[in-house]
């Protein structure tokens, strides 16, 4: 394969990271609405694991229906915990949906040089990152107030394991 090959496969290979990236923020933006919504309800009005567990998959997949926007919005109705990661949660949803509908349209001349495809890349490697860091400030937000909860950080390290185990993961 000829190196401009190669460069184009590794533009659409940042691109996949990027919006992977994304879709890891969007993940726990739900599991910070699960935290600030669904729990303080489920909890006090428990009775059963198998009634909680119909209840947190319906509370869940409800969300996981949702898009980043609607997320968004459900946080500001929610209070998210400050202003500063509203602002960068508007800014990750304007990231977001500019990669998802018009990325590459936009790009189209870029993508045909090489320098243009290494500005692409650098441009997704730091659209990445962001996503990366506006994630890490959200989970460590709903890593907090499950806590509260009983669900340690060694609680979460072994349902983890348990799943990468069921899932036969060679990761």
């Amino acid at each position: 394969m000829d190196k401009h090959s190669e460069q184009c496969k590794e533009v659409y290979a940042y691109f996949g990271l990027t919006i992977y990236s994304a879709q890891c923020l969007e993940q726990a933006m739900i599991h910070l609405i699960v935290f600030l919504d669904h729990f303080p309800k489920a909890v006090p009005g428990f009775s059963t694991t198998e009634k909680w567990e119909k209840d947190f998959d319906k509370f869940f997949d409800g969300e996981s229906q949702r898009t980043l926007g609607q997320l968004l919005g459900r946080l500001q109705k929610l209070g998210i915990p400050c202003e500063e990661l509203k602002i960068k949660l508007k800014e990750a949803l304007k990231k977001r949906n500019w990669l998802a509908h018009s990325y590459f349209s936009e790009r189209a001349m870029e993508f045909m040089s090489e320098d243009g495809r290494n500005q692409m890349i650098a441009e997704l490697e730091e659209s990445a990152e962001y996503f990366k860091s506006v994630d890490e400030e959200v989970s460590s937000i709903f890593y907090k107030i499950a806590e509260t909860y009983g669900l340690t950080e060694d609680v979460f390290k072994n349902i983890m394991d348990d799943m990468l185990v069921e899932s036969k993961s060679d990761l």
